[in-house]
């Protein structure tokens, strides 16, 4: 069984601008709002599936995970 690699997002305050999405293998997107930034995340962890994205609050800790398409490292049971 082939295991696909799954691209992981993050969502993070910006040092001077915001919001930023954090994509290690394509760079970063700039947004004025965390609800901007969110909602493209969601888009493109949406169209690159098997994608994590996961959401920081203005402290940088995780506020939330999200997981979309089928997850390449399930837990086992």
């Amino acid at each position: 069984m082939k295991v696909m690699k799954r691209n992981i997002l993050h969502v993070v305050p910006h040092e001077k601008k915001g919001w930023r999405i954090n994509m290690p293998e394509k760079g970063d997107k700039i947004f004025a709002t965390k609800k901007e930034a969110v909602k493209e995340a969601i888009s493109i962890a949406r169209t690159s599936q098997p994608s994590q994205l996961v959401i920081h609050g203005r402290d940088g800790k995780i506020q939330e995970e999200r997981t979309y398409g089928r997850d390449p490292y399930p837990p086992r049971g």
